[in-house]
């Protein structure tokens, strides 16, 4: 907690600046709304090194942040998760002149993410990071995964009962995998099943209930066939699994604990040393976690110039390559993975400069052409998925039967309740 307000401070002090000079609006300065606060430091630099200069706003959720209520605060850059949504073209500029005129190249970005902020054949934002599934284990049972760089719901099945064992009095001492265990993995599996979670008309929240219902038997279907049942393997969660990700496996209670890259790569050498990892993946393609963070010049930017020129220094190799050497000299305080605390959306960095970093990706990179975007999502998904989605899949697995659960829909309701009463 020190840490991350140590960061918010760094963002609210640039804040304070903006507030403190009245706003006033010089031809070549570079409003930016962001909630990522890696991009505190990259503004600090890209001040250092150009005349031109780059003021950032802090903004909790800018995807419901826009349009700007007050004309005058228009941002240029708008930086962060949720943007892919029905305002993406009533809020942000056309970024199709940026390639014609050879700012940035199509060819340095992954197809599929640069295609993710499209509307048509109009490019409206551009991927910045991102983040994918991986399931970690101990070293020393490296030899019990087949594939050398991912894993899918069938093999972890698999291997995970096969790794279960019981005490004398028939009492589990270690479950392979336990679906319960975390809760993010609960909802990989609903958005891999075919749940479908996404924006509606009018940016409403939506969801296949077909697909859903079938993840949700998917999932008891893993834990009664592999673990017992819900209780037990809720009761064997509780007992031993209350611990980091990396003592689950280290410790050997679990063979298998789900996490995301930026948590992984935010664990000490260490810790590192002792585990390897497979990213998840189904059907050949690892899903991209939703809240990829993206850039847009806002359609009533003031400084479409300076914001053309700022992308053009981000998106370069060797800016990217100077910022990780600049946050990793300068031994900032908040333990952050690579740009903006994900791979980069540019494949040069990953490949040739984060290794250097990450010395556990030489083995493991991310392939080009492996990668699954998820659907658009409303601008207010993390509190949906957090107050709506989460416990309902919960209440889902560790219900008992015959026992009437609140719906997803009940769920939803009584969130616009909430949101409307405030």
């Amino acid at each position: 907690m020190h840490k991350i307000k140590n960061s918010l401070s760094a963002v609210l002090l640039l804040c304070l600046f903006c507030i403190l000079t009245g706003c006033t609006r010089k031809e070549d300065r570079i409003v930016i709304w962001t909630s990522n606060s890696e991009f505190a430091p990259y503004v600090e630099y890209y001040n250092k090194t150009h005349k031109s200069k780059a003021v950032l706003v802090y903004k909790e959720n800018p995807a419901a942040s826009l349009p700007p209520v007050n004309q005058d605060d228009c941002p240029d850059l708008v930086i962060g998760p949720l943007l892919r949504n029905e305002k993406t073209t009533s809020n942000f500029h056309s970024i199709d002149f940026l390639f014609d005129r050879k700012f940035i190249s199509h060819n340095s970005f992954y197809k599929i993410l640069l295609k993710s902020g499209q509307k048509g054949f109009t490019q409206y934002l551009l991927p910045v990071s991102f983040n994918l599934p991986v399931l970690i284990f101990s070293n020393e049972n490296k030899s019990l995964i087949s594939n050398s760089y991912t894993i899918s719901l069938d093999e972890m099945q698999k291997i995970g009962a096969e790794y279960n064992k019981k005490d004398k009095r028939g009492r589990y001492t270690n479950i392979g995998f336990a679906p319960q265990s975390s809760d993010d993995f609960l909802y990989t599996v609903a958005k891999i099943k075919g749940a479908s979670f996404k924006e509606g008309k009018k940016g409403e929240f939506t969801w296949n209930k077909e697909g859903l219902a079938s993840s949700i038997a998917y999932l008891n279907n893993w834990i009664t066939n592999s673990n017992t049942d819900n209780q037990t393997e809720n009761d064997f969660v509780y007992k031993y699994l209350s611990v980091t990700d990396d003592k689950r496996v280290i410790s050997g209670r679990s063979l298998l604990a789900f996490t995301t890259s930026d948590k992984l790569f935010s664990f000490s050498k260490e810790q590192l040393s002792k585990i390897d990892f497979r990213w998840l993946e189904n059907d050949g393609l690892v899903p991209v976690e939703d809240e990829m963070i993206m850039m847009g010049i806002s359609r009533k930017a003031k400084n479409v110039n300076g914001a053309s020129k700022f992308i053009s220094w981000f998106y370069s190799v060797e800016t990217q390559k100077n910022l990780l050497e600049h946050t990793n000299n300068d031994k900032l305080e908040v333990n952050t993975f690579g740009i903006a605390n994900g791979f980069s959306a540019i494949r040069e960095v990953n490949e040739r400069i984060l290794p250097v970093y990450y010395t556990t990706l030489l083995t493991n990179i991310p392939q080009t052409g492996t990668f699954k975007v998820a659907e658009k999502k409303p601008a207010r998904w993390q509190q949906i998925k957090a107050k709506v989605v989460l416990p309902y899949l919960k209440d889902s697995v560790n219900s008992v039967p015959g026992k009437k659960i609140t719906t997803l829909e009940e769920h939803y309701s009584d969130f616009k309740k909430q949101r409307y009463n405030q």
